[in-house]
């Protein structure tokens, strides 16, 4: 779910004309978080055992970390969300270009690689610049619904939801699979040349 927030006065580095990835090294691989994306300290090693398994999620953090002016908070959230949300990330976006998102997560959601690769997938919307007030008022257009309260669902951000679940689910990443299937039919051919020239 999507919470369009009125641009507001926010203390940033940007204010003190510094660049917040200054500060640290972006992650490698996208395996860990990239430095523009926090994550609460509760949240980080859920997130990087998803991030093994989900090739989504590894595209998400690869797009996000590409995008410079954006900032991305995830955190827990204890506050009672209406019946049509799970997960909500409010956007904020400035004349300087500065994209600010908060990510509010369930407290031990079971959803839970659903619900971040869903509210991640809105960060790369956020960062492709959709425009969900006229997507929503398309018929036939890409699927995008205003909701009663005012936020908005699209979706492709169910899509990579149900996706990056999927992924998590598999006991580990296909490429991994690949790898070891491809070393277990190496080990099963030279195996099968040491039966057939025993010493």
């Amino acid at each position: 779910m999507i919470v369009l927030a009125a641009p507001a006065v926010v203390l940033s580095l940007y204010v003190l004309g510094l660049h917040p990835v200054a500060f640290t090294a972006r992650a490698t691989g996208c395996y860990e978080l990239p430095a523009n994306i926090y994550a609460a300290d509760e949240l980080r090693d859920p997130i990087a055992q998803l991030l093994a398994r989900s090739r989504t999620l590894r595209g998400q953090c690869a797009r996000i970390a590409a995008a410079h002016r954006t900032q991305v908070t995830v955190n827990v959230s204890m506050a009672s969300m209406d019946g049509q949300a799970r997960a909500r990330s409010t956007a904020r976006r400035y004349h300087s270009g500065l994209l600010i998102v908060d990510i509010e997560m369930p407290p031990a959601s079971p959803d839970f690689a659903e619900l971040l690769a869903h509210e991640f997938e809105h960060v790369t919307e956020f960062i492709d610049r959709v425009d969900f007030k006229t997507l929503a008022r398309t018929r036939g257009g890409p699927g995008v619904e205003r909701r009663s309260d005012g936020s908005f669902e699209s979706d492709r951000a169910l899509q990579a939801g149900r996706t990056a679940a999927a992924e998590a689910e598999c006991a580990t990443d296909p490429a991994i699979r690949a790898v070891g299937h491809g070393m277990s039919t190496a080990i099963r051919a030279t195996l099968g040349l040491v039966r057939r020239f025993p010493r």
